[in-house]
């Protein structure tokens, strides 16, 4: 997930049964972002034939990757493949499960559709919104290229193989701003974690 946004230091501010009260939450600490990036990234693993066309609707411009799990008999190559998922019929496409599902999107064009798309079960879904906090050194907050927004939806990890009913807002900050500027952001955005 948005390799480059995650490595410094990241805290949970919100877990709510909501997915839409998660991505509100997600809006109003975007919108304290200096700078925000033209792209939002979704990542998940998905399970069922069902799903991957849910997601897909929502999403049409994603990416699907099949890795074969190691001793397994791979489907479509030991490396894995990209299953073109629109023209697969259900049969075929099951033969691909489990697939990596990937896509950019511009912030604000495609959650209301994610999150029509979650269905009640299901690994976790995470969305991206990279930016950058503004320095505010009395608050203990540093600015970072790394700074960014994430909503792990049907999850309260960080790991999609630990799905759950609900939904977790998270913040990327830089390590010099810490605890300290997580707490700072989550007050501003009107919530104590």
């Amino acid at each position: 997930m948005c390799e480059d946004c995650l490595v410094g230091y990241s805290r949970c501010v919100h877990v709510t049964a909501d997915a839409a009260d998660a991505y509100r939450l997600a809006v109003r600490l975007c919108a304290l972002m200096e700078h925000r990036g033209e792209e939002a990234e979704l990542l998940t693993h998905l399970e069922s034939v069902d799903e991957v066309r849910r997601m897909a609707a929502a999403l049409p411009n994603s990416r699907f990757m099949h890795r074969p799990h190691p001793g397994a008999r791979p489907s479509c190559g030991a490396d894995g493949c990209e299953p073109d998922v629109p023209v697969m019929d259900d049969r075929e496409l099951e033969a691909h499960l489990p697939l990596e599902m990937s896509a950019r999107f511009a912030p604000g064009t495609a959650e209301d559709r994610i999150i029509a798309a979650l269905g009640d079960n299901g690994n976790a879904v995470f969305v991206v919104w990279p930016g950058r906090w503004p320095d505010r050194p009395e608050h203990g907050l540093h600015g970072s290229r790394h700074d960014a927004v994430q909503v792990a939806f049907r999850g309260d990890h960080s790991d999609p193989a630990l799905p759950s009913g609900r939904h977790a807002v998270h913040v990327h900050v830089s390590k010099e701003s810490g605890h300290r500027g997580v707490e700072y952001l989550a007050a501003q955005a009107g919530v104590h974690p």
